[in-house]
């Protein structure tokens, strides 16, 4: 094919004087993507396309720039004579094509080569349906993804079912309905024979390769029911005996087959790569007797279980270079029930066991690291010694250890207590909490241990389960231990080592499985000097402690956690509240002596009391601006500033500040420990207002 037969013949031209205006029109008229430019003699002296074009608007010239100041100077050139062959590899997207005058006659692009090779691709596709439509043989294609695509009309015909039922369809069905089953792609191989209808039909199936890669396959079907005789079914026989042995010898685990005399019959390579065996020939044909005493001596063992009654018998073993290996002899029955032959299967184990090993390691990280992206969102740890807790927390969740959490009252003990207990084994179990200061010390007992029936006056006569025994299988949280009577911390410590109970009343052991996790924000040392808190107990509870530091020292999380709190109770009032950034500085300056449980309890308050949007410093409470005075608050310096401008602005700040929350001049002095009429010099020296004072009037 010559390169003429696919240019774009006499292409519109332009000169190098004419404007990107007349390229445009070009372009658009005859829908192509470049002209060639020609000099007044004819020659072709550049090329100008569409992207050079934009490129040159992008770049500042207009639609009346000339098309020399645009244009590629740099061409190739081929002559039209030239063969297709020759320029389809040439890296360049369009070709100008010389007629043998050296004057313009065409273009290629490559898009013109594309459409040529798809024509051609077509073609041979046609070509290719005709031959296999006229073959006698049925033909099925198998692409890679399963589906029938090939189906002709011998196939049609030897299995009497259309074409049109099965082209573009998973080709499963229709292979059960020839009774092949599962096929493996990747393999070519004789099938065997097969009745279909009132045809016999042997088939044979050949793996459709691209670089080496199976693409799908191909089964050929050919009529053999005019040709069942004797010599054919020998010859069937021999094939089949044949590809027995290619099968065995392909496959990828270690076969041995041995007839009822212990005489080994085949032996496969696999087999020798396992074992290190350097030929077959060092054990085919031996009696299973000759390898007693050398590597093979696991054949006799197999042989004499399958001969003594068993169907089926397995062995490990473990070899001296480290190997683990793994024997599996099936008997096969002769006509009269006998066995007739032994197949042994030998399998390598060792690189399985060490994959599961590095799947299970693989499955442990990533399982934690799903729990601490779980855990993120349950607890907010933003702050180094939060994230430190977080992590104590999972990675003693995995086992059942004892765990004391310790920390002020409101830093979140019993969150992290619910946090080890969701992510440890007993999750789907009962996670019992118990407040041991908030049950009056009398009932205490029974509600831990529970009672029999008649245990003592008013108990209810079928008796009642602790809730201990209650959560049999799961978690127990142990709130404030620190309060638990000392006659009960006898008790709990007998727990704790036997995990046994006995209810109050009653003399049977009630065996438990139960996990500990205890809490407190007392000083379990310091009751143990006064005698109050039973020292066994407090390193049986202390296995791993666990400290939660209060919020002023991890002051990172105070803004996320007013964040969080803030969009919880915006969604549960319909509010669309928000902090200001001088809120925001204050929160984070303030000391928190109620932790995390006063900063939920500020933050709803706000949400409800406030009736503007934005929450700013004067909606905060009286309380918590007073003790930020005490606590010594420091205002936020962005840049530096001479002392008389920074005292001058600090005043005028605090003074607007103290004026908008108390509307009293009295009442904002007193705060601001100035008098009242000096705050009012000082109001109207910084231009603020005080109309709005209540006595703003007096003054």
């Amino acid at each position: 094919m010559l390169v003429k037969q696919v240019m774009l013949e006499n292409p519109r031209t332009l000169y190098p004087w004419q404007t990107l205006t007349d390229a445009c029109e070009v372009y658009r008229r005859q829908g192509v993507n470049c002209a060639p430019v020609i000099a007044g003699d004819g020659k072709v002296i550049g090329i100008l396309t569409v992207f050079q074009v934009l490129q040159a608007l992008q770049r500042g010239a207009s639609f009346d720039t000339p098309v020399e100041q645009v244009m590629e100077r740099d061409i190739m050139t081929i002559n039209e004579d030239m063969h297709f062959n020759e320029v389809s590899n040439l890296p360049i997207d369009r070709l100008v094509i010389l007629n043998r005058q050296g004057r313009l006659a065409g273009v290629l692009t490559r898009i013109d080569l594309i459409n040529k090779v798809h024509s051609a691709l077509e073609a041979t596709e046609y070509k290719l349906a005709v031959i296999l439509q006229s073959v006698h043989n049925g033909i099925i294609a198998v692409d890679a993804r399963g589906d029938v695509c090939h189906f002709n009309a011998a196939a049609e015909k030897l299995t009497g079912i259309p074409a049109v039922k099965v082209l573009g369809r998973p080709a499963g069905p229709l292979l059960e309905q020839l009774g092949l089953g599962r096929v493996d792609p990747g393999v070519d191989a004789y099938l065997g024979r097969f009745k279909v209808g009132e045809k016999a039909l042997i088939i044979r199936q050949s793996p459709i390769l691209k670089y080496d890669q199976a693409q799908g396959f191909v089964l050929v079907l050919q009529d053999i029911s005019d040709l069942e005789d004797i010599s054919s079914q020998l010859d069937s026989v021999r094939n089949l005996n044949k590809e027995l042995a290619g099968v065995i010898q392909s496959c990828y685990d270690g076969i041995v087959v041995i007839d009822r005399q212990g005489n080994v019959e085949r032996v496969n390579a696999s087999y020798g790569r396992i074992t290190g065996m350097d030929s077959p020939e060092e054990i085919q044909g031996k009696n299973v007797t000759e390898l007693a005493l050398g590597r093979h001596k696991h054949l006799l063992k197999i042989y004499n279980e399958i001969m003594s009654g068993k169907s089926l018998y397995i062995m490990a073993v473990h070899t001296d270079e480290g190997a683990e290996l793994i024997f599996s002899g099936s008997a096969v029955a002769g006509e009269r029930g006998e066995v007739d032959r032994i197949v042994i299967n030998l399998r390598d184990i060792t690189e399985l066991n060490r994959l599961k090993e590095e799947a299970a390691r693989a499955s442990a990280e990533l399982k934690e690291l799903r729990a601490r992206r779980l855990a993120g969102e349950e607890i907010i740890a933003e702050s180094p010694q939060m994230r430190r807790v977080v992590e104590q927390a999972l990675r003693v969740a995995t086992v059942d250890s004892t765990v004391l959490i310790t920390g002020p009252s409101g830093v979140g003990k019993e969150r992290l207590a619910r946090l080890i207990h969701r992510y440890s084994p007993r999750a789907d179990k009962p996670f019992i909490e118990i407040n041991c200061g908030a049950i009056p010390e009398p009932l205490l007992e029974s509600e831990l241990f529970g009672y029999e029936k008649g245990a003592f006056t008013g108990a209810q006569k079928e008796g009642k389960l602790g809730l201990l025994e209650i959560a049999n299988g799961g978690t127990v949280f142990l709130d404030e231990i620190g309060d638990m009577p000392l006659n009960l911390q006898v008790k709990l410590l007998r727990v704790l080592q036997e995990q046994v109970i006995y209810r109050v009343g009653g003399r049977r052991p009630i065996k438990l499985d139960i996990r500990i996790i205890a809490a407190t924000n007392k000083d379990l040392k310091h009751l143990i000097a006064e005698k109050k808190f039973r020292e066994d107990l407090y390193y049986r509870l202390n296995v791993v402690p666990i400290s939660i530091p209060p919020l002023k020292e991890r002051r990172e999380d105070i803004l996320p956690l007013a964040t969080h709190f803030l969009n919880r109770f915006n969604a549960r009032h319909g509010t669309r509240k928000r902090l200001g950034m001088e809120t925001c500085r204050l929160l984070e300056s303030y000391s928190w002596p109620g932790n995390v449980r006063e900063l939920i309890n500020l933050i709803e308050r706000l949400v409800i009391m406030c009736e503007e949007e934005v929450i700013e410093p004067h909606h905060l409470p009286g309380e918590l601006m007073e003790a930020l005075g005490r606590e010594g608050w420091r205002p936020q310096i962005m840049e530096i500033v001479s002392l008389q401008e920074a005292r001058e602005a600090t005043e005028k700040e605090l003074i607007r500040m103290a004026l908008e929350k108390y509307r009293s001049l009295r009442r904002a002095g007193q705060v601001l420990g100035i008098s009242h009429s000096t705050l009012l010099r000082k109001a109207r020296q910084y231009g603020l207002v005080v109309q709005n004072c209540t006595d703003a009037v007096q003054n």
